[in-house]
């Protein structure tokens, strides 16, 4: 017997409703909480015309290093313990199941890779060598051009310059001769400075991020999210310090797994079986994202203070950068100074420059995120580019400043941007290191040494 035309309808509703459940249910949330673990991604913006006569002929660089694994054994991690523990005294829910079992198949991922870039990470760097070479070819097309690549104590620095050079090379007429070097005290120069390490560990900046914690009502969100993983009466004897760890550390593998998605696929696995994101809800993962920014742009970033000393301690590789261009200009010996290091370094650089939407300083903390966001300045793979012009028979030099391969503007510098001629720049930023008392032959290490808080 046919059904009838209002069965039919009712049939076609009830699908319709179905088709909608469903597509709600597999919604993800927005990439947004990644934060500074946002992968990097290609310019869509086109560049301006250098003008008339204006090849490029020289590059200044800084990058961070690309998508990553985790920096530290997942078996170390205080969340590991703790559940492994809970599984084996039965006060695991079956929410708390599934998170044990994600966990331990994370530590399958991880092992023998931790501190390493991922196969994400190699594709970032190499397309980041190739779009170089693509758009100023002419800084590359001498015969046998030269390379001088710095990097830092840090394995996943020099594997970063390994995977850039393996794309700007492999577009290259000629083979190139680089040389290689550590240069952690302008790389690493936070770890140089006794007086930010103070800052760092108990700066007035965690009086701000508990501001924004508890505009963020992160106390609710530990609790809520952590009941979900323990029986009731387990629960209860968890401190607020543990709570946090615990938070922190599943906050902390729902990033990085977004970095990961080759060695997942490697292993047989697919990515719904390393979902940390499921465990949250998108106002969840959005509150913490926030939290974990703040923390960002007052300990890396611009603050609340104008040149405050989270600024201040990227002055070596702003002089650096100034003395590697004067060698240039006046050797040639260089095609290119490519360095290569962490988002402890980029994000200050940057802020230093006076980089437009990374160097905003702000009276009120809650307003940071509408001046300030780390995933636009230091995502994985962030970098910083002057490009050096020139005219032929012309002595003049003209630099173009790329944040993230994207033209900029430098707060308090006139000119037609994004091309500044160079003798300004060089003025403008030798002012700045003046303002500090910082001069571009000063035992940089010594420098940093005697910073005060």
């Amino acid at each position: 017997m046919c059904a009838s035309v209002n069965d039919l309808k009712k049939l076609l509703c009830l699908l319709l409703l179905c088709g909608l459940y469903f597509t709600a249910s597999a919604q993800k949330c927005d990439n947004d909480f990644l934060g500074s673990k946002t992968l990097y991604k290609a310019p869509l913006a086109r560049y301006t015309p250098a003008p008339a006569g204006y090849k490029p002929v020289f590059i200044n660089h800084v990058g961070r290093h690309a998508a990553r694994h985790l920096t530290k054994d997942v078996k170390t991690a205080y969340t590991y313990n703790l559940l492994q523990k809970a599984d084996s005294a039965g006060v695991l829910t079956a929410k708390g199941k599934q998170l044990w079992q994600m966990i331990m198949l994370l530590q399958k991922v991880e092992k023998g890779n931790t501190k390493s870039i991922s196969a994400e990470g190699r594709s970032e760097l190499r397309g980041i060598g190739e779009r170089m070479y693509n758009s100023y070819s002419n800084v590359f097309n001498t015969p046998k051009p030269r390379f001088n690549v710095a990097y830092t104590k840090e394995i996943r620095t020099t594997q970063s310059a390994d995977a850039f050079l393996s794309g700007l090379k492999g577009k290259l007429k000629d083979s190139a001769m680089v040389t290689t070097y550590n240069d952690d005290v302008n790389l690493r120069f936070y770890d140089e400075s006794p007086a930010y390490t103070r800052y760092e560990e108990s700066g007035d900046w965690k009086v701000y991020k508990a501001k924004i914690a508890k505009a963020e009502k992160l106390d609710l969100i530990e609790n809520d999210l952590l009941s979900q993983f323990f029986t009731p009466a387990f629960f209860k004897t968890l401190g607020k310090a543990d709570v946090e760890k615990i938070v922190n550390d599943v906050f902390g593998f729902t990033t990085i797994v977004f970095s990961l998605q080759e060695e997942i696929k490697q292993l047989g696995l697919k990515p719904i079986n390393l979902d940390f994101e499921s465990l949250f809800t998108c106002a969840q993962l959005k509150s913490l994202a926030r939290v974990d920014a703040a923390e960002d742009y007052m300990v890396k970033g611009p603050g609340l203070k104008p040149d405050g000393l989270p600024v201040i301690i990227a002055a070596p590789l702003l002089a650096n950068f100034i003395n590697t261009a004067d060698q240039f200009i006046k050797t040639g010996k260089y095609n290119a100074q490519f360095r290569f290091a962490h988002a402890e370094t980029i994000s200050p650089f940057a802020a230093l420059l006076g980089i437009s939407g990374a160097d905003k300083v702000v009276k009120d903390i809650n307003e940071y995120d509408k001046v300030w966001s780390p995933s636009a300045v230091i995502p994985l793979s962030s970098n910083i580019q002057w490009i050096f012009y020139r005219k032929k028979g012309s002595s003049k030099y003209l630099v173009k400043i790329l944040l993230n391969e994207n033209e900029v503007k430098i707060t308090g510098l006139p000119s037609l941007s994004p091309y500044y001629d160079y003798t300004v720049l060089r003025s403008f930023y030798i002012k700045k290191l003046k303002k500090h008392g910082v001069g571009l032959q000063d035992d940089m290490q010594g420098l940093l040494k005697g910073l005060k808080d």
